[in-house]
């Protein structure tokens, strides 16, 4: 395959010179486009454009053309508006100038850059170098420090000058792929172009920025895993919230508990073995990704547990595959743990341990979602125990039974990381709502929600204000805009739409703004506190209907269209304008497009020819005035209508 993409790029460079078209670039509207030259004028790729593009008229000027960097950063300056060609496989690395703490892990990171690139033909030397106090490569934590400064400069000679300053290993990595976007590579002359002359200061906005994985529904295997971490990585997201187990099966090989897998994986070879997710959390780690397990629980728990009565250990859950599904969960299979059996926590206890040790993350998911009442009811079992702590058979009784569960699961997870307060993850859920939030110490659990800020016909809305009105820490994936499994047909019974219809475009993601939805509702908590409670956002990915061969065109680019709300959050503008979706569309256009390009491929957004064309595919502002103004007339002459008629 490189054979061939060489070939292609030789063959592009021998006919450069018969290409009758030049790129050529607008200072006001900082567009590029494509046209055909003009007697005898030179070629001008447009990579080289495309950096070369700056502003003259916005706000923004002397930043970098707005379509080469995402997630757009926090502070640009001293851009020269001129890019040089160079050989970026060829760099001149003058390793790390501080105390060389850590080079060894900087070194693979100049390695990594180098890779992306194939072109030599170069007019100038590129040096690099970092400044960075420690390098060294550890397990990303809440206090990690992310930041950094990049600075392009040109020396006398006319030779290229990039340094990243940082504090850690993870503000560097972030610098060398800002350093990797300003570099872009041209098939049609074979040059790699770089600007030489820049600055940019940047850190995240939100500390938590990352997907929620599901791998239980359908299985996926190692490589695309690889490839999803790949693309999180590039748009500087920090996790993969790994959703392992759920009632379909069990996949993730429990050291402790083999019986775990050998009962719950799909087939043999469809499993997590300890040296696999090793595998997947260190390529993860280098990314600076962490990566947070979830154990489903008490609810969508099934396969996978069946053995403990054939073990002498009694009915570890309940409901499994039981029918009429639809009297007993929201989807097929059912499962639920059998809280009331006391050789249910031991398990438990096992297959903690055996989750810390495979994933050193500070945090553990787990889970709380979606627990269904009528089926601990129709198990005597559990409604004799009850009976025995003097609760009742109602909705008040079984939350007293969950409230049960969630503090002996808690208890078990205190004892394997002998922690006072082991940091915790549950899904909204009804336990969540109202009072009953309270049997949840804020202090030991982050929520993460899923329900919808716009319809509060199921009180998501109130829910989600009144966590954050009593001090509860967020995590955001709300399914009305940040479920990357909905739009698609119903895959239990007919129709065209599954349950979270209609699809999320890659503009409401990009818009998902929780800072503005605050304002918005008016929840009583100051910006301050909001920043300090809303810990950042999780698109999720649910795989019912998802694989290996669609799962990177569901999850890109909306996931990056997130990022950038996570890393730099710009206040919403007017259309065009920086927090606006009009003016990220370009940019996540060209992002997608280079991300192609490192093989990690994505959902097409536009033509190429809107590629190469900036600004040629936006519907014009007057023409969608226009259309309000022929649409809403015509509603209020039909709704009229309509109500004469009745």
């Amino acid at each position: 395959m490189i054979t061939i993409l060489l070939s292609l790029f030789t063959l592009h460079s021998s006919v450069s010179g018969d290409f009758p078209y030049t790129w050529r670039c607008n200072t006001t509207s900082s567009a590029c486009t494509r046209q055909l030259k003009v007697d005898d004028e030179s070629f001008t790729p447009p990579s080289k454009c495309k950096l070369e593009c700056v502003s003259t008229a916005k706000e923004d000027k002397g930043a970098p053309s707005t379509r080469v960097l995402w997630p757009r950063p926090k502070e640009v300056s001293g851009n020269s508006g001129q890019a040089s060609a160079v050989n970026m496989r060829d760099l001149s690395y003058n390793g790390n100038t501080q105390n060389n703490v850590g080079a060894s892990e900087l070194d693979d990171l100049v390695e990594d850059l180098k890779l992306k690139y194939t072109h030599s033909d170069a007019d100038v030397e590129l040096n690099f170098s970092f400044d960075v106090e420690n390098g060294t490569l550890t397990d990303f934590t809440d206090t990690a420090d992310e930041s950094y400064e990049l600075t392009v400069s040109t020396d006398e000679q006319g030779n290229v000058d990039a340094k990243v300053k940082a504090a850690s290993y993870f503000g560097a990595r972030h610098g060398v792929e800002t350093l990797s976007q300003l570099a872009l590579s041209d098939t049609v002359d074979n040059r790699t172009y770089i600007v030489n002359s820049i600055k940019i200061v940047d850190s995240p906005y939100y500390p938590w920025r990352g997907l929620s994985l599901d791998t239980s529904r359908n299985y996926i295997s190692t490589p695309v895993i690889k490839k999803i971490l790949d693309g999180l990585a590039a748009a500087k997201m920090n996790t993969l919230h790994w959703h392992l187990s759920d009632s379909h099966s069990f996949p993730f090989v429990s050291k402790t508990v083999p019986k775990m897998s050998e009962y719950g994986a799909y087939l043999p070879d469809k499993t997590y073995t300890p040296e696999t997710v090793k595998d997947i959390v260190t390529y993860a780690k280098k990314r600076g990704i962490r990566i947070i397990p979830e154990l489903d629980a008490p609810a969508h728990a099934g396969y996978g547990w069946q053995w403990g009565k054939a073990a002498g250990k009694g009915d570890l859950v309940v409901c499994v595959g039981k029918e009429l599904w639809t009297d007993y969960c929201l989807e097929p299979p059912c499962g639920q743990m059998n809280v009331a059996n006391e050789e249910l926590y031991p398990v438990l206890k096992d297959i903690y341990q055996d989750l810390k040790d495979s994933f050193p993350s500070e945090w553990l998911h787990m889970g709380g979602d979606e627990v269904n009442f009528d089926c601990w009811k129709s198990e005597t079992s559990i409604t004799n125990f009850m009976e025995s702590k003097g609760w009742s058979s109602d909705v008040g009784g079984f939350m007293k039974l969950w409230d049960y569960y969630q503090q002996r699961a808690y208890e078990q997870l205190k004892e394997v990381t002998s922690e006072d307060k082991p940091k915790a993850i549950l899904w909204s859920s009804r336990m969540t709502t109202g009072e009953e939030i309270l049997l949840l110490n804020k202090e030991n659990y982050v929520i993460q929600f899923w329900g919808s800020t716009e319809d509060d016909t199921e009180g998501h809305v109130t829910q989600l204000k009144n966590m954050l009105e009593k001090g509860y820490r967020v995590i955001m994936s709300n399914h009305n805009e940040l479920y990357l499994d909905c739009g698609f047909g119903a895959w239990v019974g007919a129709g065209p739409n599954n349950w979270c219809s209609p699809f999320k475009s890659w503009h409401q993601v990009y818009m998902s703004d929780t800072r503005e939805w605050i304002k918005e509702q008016g929840v009583d908590i100051t910006e301050v506190k909001a920043k300090e409670l809303i810990l950042g956002g999780e698109t999720a990915m649910w795989t019912e209907q998802t694989s290996d061969s669609d799962i990177l065109y569901k999850v890109f680019p909306r996931t990056w269209a997130y990022a950038e709300r996570l890393w730099s959050n710009p206040a919403k503008g007017k259309a065009g304008e920086v927090g606006s979706w009009e003016e990220a569309e370009e940019r996540l256009s060209h992002f997608a497009s280079l991300m192609k390009s490192r093989g990690v491929p994505s959902n097409t957004m536009k033509p190429e020819y809107c590629l190469q064309n900036d600004g040629k595919c936006v519907l014009p502002e007057s023409k969608s005035s226009s259309l309000k103004t022929v649409i809403c007339p015509v509603l209020v002459i039909f709704t009229a209508v309509l109500l004469l008629a009745f």
